[in-house]
């Protein structure tokens, strides 16, 4: 039998929120990666072939982007903060981004829909729940915004 101290089992739960944050960066990267075929002319079949995937992932791929076209055009915080985490960025520089950004709060969604359309703070609040920001850093880019 195996037996880990805590630091084995935090070094292994990094290591796994390491994984995940990569997981979405690439999907963030594939996403582009289509929208450029798409924008090219290209159909879904041979977009398909150049990313060396599915037609039918590039089909979902493209609803996607109609859903969420700000995915393609700037980095939100939820996309800076996965790839600091994800390949170990320096912690002071990602501060340094956040600082500087211009937040958004979440809404109301129009009628008639119903809940609540997150903003970019969201995104942060996110982030610090799930490991990916520590307690002071998330206290100093609050207090940096004003928040």
């Amino acid at each position: 039998m195996i037996v880990m101290n805590n630091s084995d089992l935090a070094a292994l739960h990094r290591g796994a929120l390491q994984r995940q944050a990569r997981q979405r960066v690439d999907l963030l990267d594939e996403l582009r990666a289509v929208h450029n075929a798409s924008s090219r002319g290209m159909n879904q079949r041979q977009i398909a072939e150049i990313l060396v995937t599915s037609q039918a992932k590039v089909h979902r791929m493209l609803k996607a982007i109609e859903r969420r076209p700000s995915v393609l055009t700037s980095q939100e915080p939820e996309e800076i903060i996965l790839r600091a985490f994800a390949y170990d960025t320096s912690r002071p520089e990602l501060l340094a981004t956040l600082k500087s950004m211009t937040f958004t709060d979440g809404e109301d969604a129009p009628y008639p829909e119903e809940g609540r359309i997150p903003g970019t703070w969201d995104q942060v609040v996110s982030a610090f729940a799930q490991g990916l920001l520590d307690e002071a850093e998330f206290n100093e880019v609050r207090a940096a915004i004003g928040r």
